[in-house]
């Protein structure tokens, strides 16, 4: 049986339907929408954001914006800016103020103000999430992550709810908390003693997990795995597969900005939130990149007028995609390809994702974590935790599939390490760049 809503559920349930109509919308109309919604932020922002009022190129533009001329935002400069970006006059019916600091993949921490009303939109794309993924709302969830302070290590948290998102909706649940510090093998043994339906993490530590499921074929119970914080590598969807016979549904998000884009319910490739913020993919000059091309992430916040990041260029690079069939008219990513460090250089200038046939590796390595380090444009050295030294027959395989792959002809070494490095945050890269 149902009944009327309560008033506590009243509002999310009519925002989640206004998001059922938004992404059924037609794509001139949605644009149309957003631009409204950028001039009201912008306008917002040049009337009582110091950082936007006391800018230079901006102040040149003597109040006729061009918006392709606007200037970018980078990490840097929010880092150095933080006070100066917070707004003198935020509205008063946006609710309360929260601060969030993000380490981010380098552990140079990003300090970021939100409101009560942003942290309701924040909740409503998780829900949007859930209702995408098809998931069971009273089934059980298991949740992975990196926590700082040692909490939640084993045997983990327990709640009723999987958060707010659901709760406030009436909605109870089991759902279990693990910090992702433990050893890999006591995870997996805690999601074999809870057999969760489903499970959310980080892509690193699901490629962990899936490994051993394949050895050990004890943990049977997943629908459904949620990746997040990470790069999801192609390679991954495919092992998981193997391992668990489930999808993943990966979601791309920021601490700064809150949900990007979420995995569309049919496909591997992404769909724009766009009534959380604008995405716009350029070239290095500052060109829009046209579907299939490689370009830097530059977002602009529209729901949070306490802190509004207009352009804001993120540090990831992806790739736009063509209009989907699956009936959502949300524009569509491709891929999400990661950081700058994150793509390997050649001698020519050129930069490219390293399509470096880890499945290979794995095959050849199949107890180890590796991650692959550039040094130069003409050498990479392999890392590798193993329980065993390579084989100077295994470091000339592996420098062989490596070459291929990547399609250059790269000096590889292998180095044999006691633990892969995880930046502060928690994260792991598989490929890093140091030039």
């Amino acid at each position: 049986m149902i009944s009327l809503p309560s008033a506590e559920e009243a509002l999310p349930l009519a925002l989640q339907f206004k998001l059922l109509q938004s992404e059924k919308t037609p794509t001139a109309l949605q644009t149309s929408l957003q631009s409204k919604s950028i001039q009201s932020i912008l306008a917002h922002a040049l009337s009582s954001v110091p950082y936007y009022q006391q800018h230079p190129k901006i102040r040149s533009m003597n109040g006729n914006i061009e918006w392709n001329k606007f200037p970018i935002l980078t990490r840097k400069e929010l880092q150095a800016n933080e006070e100066l970006l917070i707004s003198k006059n935020p509205p008063k019916n946006h609710g309360k103020h929260f601060d969030f600091r993000s380490s981010g993949s380098t552990g140079r921490p990003v300090h970021t103000w939100t409101t009560e009303y942003a942290q309701f939109f924040w909740r409503a794309f998780t829900m949007r999430d859930h209702l995408w993924a098809k998931r069971d709302l009273t089934a059980s969830l298991a949740a992975i992550k990196f926590l700082a302070d040692g909490k939640a290590l084993y045997p983990g948290q327990t709640s009723n709810n999987w958060g707010l998102s659901t709760a406030i909706l009436g909605y109870s649940a089991p759902a279990m908390l693990l910090n992702s510090s433990e050893p890999v093998e006591r995870q997996y043994q805690w999601l074999v003693e809870h057999q969760p339906k489903y499970l959310v993490t980080y892509p690193s530590t699901l490629q962990e997990l899936a490994k051993i499921q394949i050895r050990e074929q004890k943990l049977n119970s997943l629908h459904n795995i949620s990746t997040l914080g990470e790069t999801l590598p192609p390679f991954v969807r495919t092992l998981v597969m193997e391992a668990f016979n489930c999808k993943i549904h990966d979601i791309y998000s920021s601490q700064e900005i809150g949900y990007i884009a979420l995995q569309c319910p049919l496909y591997d490739h992404y769909h724009i939130q766009l009534e959380n913020c604008m995405v716009e993919i350029l070239d290095d000059n500052n060109q829009p990149c046209t579907p299939g091309q490689v370009g830097r992430v530059i977002v602009t916040s529209l729901q949070n007028y306490l802190m509004p990041l207009i352009r804001y260029e993120i540090g990831d690079y992806a790739i736009p995609g063509k209009k989907c069939d699956c009936g959502i008219n949300l524009p569509v990513l491709e891929r999400i390809i990661g950081r700058s460090r994150n793509l390997v250089s050649y001698p020519n200038g050129d930069k490219s994702w390293p399509a470096y046939n880890p499945m290979a590796l794995m095959n050849l390595f199949p107890l180890a974590r590796f991650q692959i380090e550039q040094l130069s444009v003409e050498e990479l050295r392999l890392n590798i935790e193993a329980p065993d030294t390579p084989t100077s027959e295994q470091c000339l395989q592996a420098e062989e599939i490596i070459q291929k792959a990547i399609g250059y002809p790269f000096k590889v070494t292998v180095h044999l390490v006691n633990n892969v490095p995880r930046a502060p945050s928690g994260k792991f890269e598989e490929f890093v760049s140091r030039i």
